[in-house]
């Protein structure tokens, strides 16, 4: 990727997204501020470190915004770490991540907005444009804060800031993490290696491989496969990251007061905050996050289309798509669609190939990337003897089943209580063809699977998909 104009490029081994990090500590935390531990951390989030910011806007107590901000300062890191970091190759700090956690009080809703670090604005205080990153590492989180102001409409009410160091810690303090993976998968970068697809329980080191994994590779129909989502996939399995941290931390943390006391302290000791966030403030998110479920937590990315300015491979930011997104942070507009109303971007999806044709997961991903579903990830099915396209739901996600369905008019469509990873899961058949064009009439899609064909295709390898979905 070229350099923009002006700007030195940074080096390749940039630590990836550390949101997540920030994310769940701040979360973990806030939800488990209540009941009888109110006191003692009271005492202990009022020594979280501050920094005084301005241009902030005043929180009036509906609708929270704080922009979060994972910083790739190797200055804490040590051993091994940093040597795999380039500690002394690289210094300074960038905004690896940027999102903004949004809390709407009246809703009783939570979202986090990805804002890609390639997204090209105008740098505020300046007079050029540039990725969005590089307005925190040359003007610090004041810069930051302004450009997303100036260039996005966002209101940022408060800031947190975090680097990488606490997220070992923080997995581990938790018993570690599991996550649903539908093929072997790896990445010699981060050092990523999974060899059997599952059920995969991921610990502070494999935890950090899989977060930090920008070249990630799956394994389908016989042979590795590049992920071509990069940044985009990357935040997506960040995102159901988040999450699974999130609901991991409020279990043991609530069940546990050793392991409550030790993601207080990850926190206290690894996050920055805007100065103006008071502990009543941290306690008061916490009281809206207490009864929140998790997976309720709506995960979003701003909408972008590629670019290349420069000789330089920027995003620039779809308006027409964003602003609903935008308008939602900052509490106006419309409520939000119904079941009725889904949109593509609104459903994540996990593609299968279950006919054993070379790459069929892989196109079939590409054809609903295309019409604007999120692919979550792909992989091989547990066989490869599905005679019909078949997609399996959620509970609850019924709706994002069947706008699905409405571009896939032959396929099965099913519930699936065990799905938690994803909303649908595609599995794709013999018969698959593509997506419709035009997407059929609002006619019920059947529901009753055909039997599979048991004639495995000739020439082809062995499926090295995970069984059916583990709970997890």
């Amino acid at each position: 990727m070229a350099a923009l104009p002006g700007v030195t490029r940074p080096t390749a081994r940039l630590w990836p997204r550390r949101l997540l990090i920030g994310t769940c500590i701040f979360l973990s935390v806030a939800v488990l501020a209540t009941g009888g531990v109110y006191v003692y951390l009271r005492w202990r989030l009022g020594q979280i470190n501050k920094v005084s910011l301005s241009d902030l806007t005043e929180d009036d107590g509906s609708v929270m915004n704080v922009l979060l901000v994972g910083s790739d300062s190797r200055a804490r890191l040590s051993g091994d770490l940093a040597d795999q970091a380039g500690k002394d190759e690289v210094s300074g700090q960038r905004s690896d991540t940027i999102m903004v956690l949004h809390v709407d009080a009246r809703a009783k809703k939570a979202a986090l907005l990805s804002i890609p670090r390639d997204l090209y604005v105008k740098i505020a205080g300046s007079n050029r444009s540039d990725r969005i990153n590089t307005s925190f590492a040359e003007g610090g989180p004041q810069t930051l804060i302004q450009t997303v102001k100036d260039n996005l409409g966002i209101q940022i009410n408060h800031y947190m800031e975090v680097d990488f160091v606490g997220f070992r810690d923080i997995v581990d303090a938790v018993g570690g993490v599991d996550v649903y993976v539908p093929a072997p998968a790896r990445d010699t970068f981060s050092g990523l290696e999974i060899k059997e697809p599952g059920c995969i329980r991921f610990n502070g080191e494999t935890g950090l491989s899989w977060v930090r994994s920008r070249q990630y590779e799956y394994f389908e129909s016989g042979r590795w496969r590049t992920d071509p989502t990069s940044d985009f996939g990357r935040i997506q399995r960040q995102q159901d990251f988040i999450r699974r941290m999130m609901r991991k931390a409020v279990s043991s943390g609530l069940s546990n007061p050793l392991t409550l006391n030790r993601l207080v302290g990850i926190g206290v000791k690894d996050v920055t905050i805007d100065s103006a966030m008071s502990t009543s403030d941290l306690v008061r998110v916490a009281k809206r996050f207490r009864s929140l479920d998790p997976d309720t937590v709506d995960m979003l990315t701003l909408p972008t289309t590629p670019a290349t300015i420069g000789g330089a491979s920027v995003l620039k930011i779809n308006r027409d798509e964003a602003q609903a997104q935008i308008d939602r942070l900052n509490g106006v507009g419309p409520p939000e669609a119904d079941d009725s109303g889904v949109r593509p971007s609104d459903v994540r999806v996990r593609v299968l190939n279950g006919n054993g044709k070379e790459g069929a997961a892989s196109k079939a991903g590409a054809d609903l990337e295309g019409a604007g579903f999120i692919v979550a990830d792909k992989g091989d099915a547990d066989n490869y003897s599905y005679a019909r396209t078949m997609i399996r739901y959620a509970p609850g996600q019924r709706a994002k089943a069947d706008s699905l369905a409405r571009l896939l008019p032959e396929a099965t469509v099913k519930e699936d209580p065990t799905l938690k990873t994803v909303d649908v899961t595609m599995t794709v058949g013999a018969d698959y063809k593509g997506v419709v064009v035009k997407p059929a009439a609002d006619a019920p899609p059947s529901s009753e699977p055909e039997a599979p064909d048991t004639t495995s295709p000739s020439g082809i390898p062995q499926p090295k998909g995970a069984p059916s979905e583990p709970s997890c």
